[in-house]
């Protein structure tokens, strides 16, 4: 799936689905859209989160891990990332680091 965003000039721009780390198909989870670039984590013997990346004013990225869709985020990133899928990163370690036991 891919998801359209727009940039400063309104020209939209394609962003590519986060691509999954090894360890997250070793531990069975599952990614689900959840909204506009976050998704539903889930996975056997571990908790239920969502995670997902903003791009902030200065065109870099953060991510950020929740527990619920739209709730306060437990985790986040600075702005540090120039590109999205470095974000996603982010975002799957952040899980990884916090949800799994």
């Amino acid at each position: 799936m891919l998801s359209s965003k727009f940039t400063p000039d309104h020209e939209p721009r394609i962003m590519p689905d986060p691509i999954l780390p090894f360890w997250f198909k070793q531990r069975q989870a599952t990614l689900t859209p959840a909204g506009a670039d976050v998704y539903k984590v889930t996975a056997p013997n571990a908790v239920e989160a969502f995670i997902g990346i903003r791009q902030v004013e200065s065109q870099m990225w953060s991510a950020f891990l929740s527990q619920a869709a739209d709730g306060a985020p437990v985790a986040v990133t600075e702005p540090i990332f120039a590109e999205a899928a470095m974000a996603w990163e982010a975002a799957f370690e952040l899980y990884r680091g916090s949800m799994i036991y």
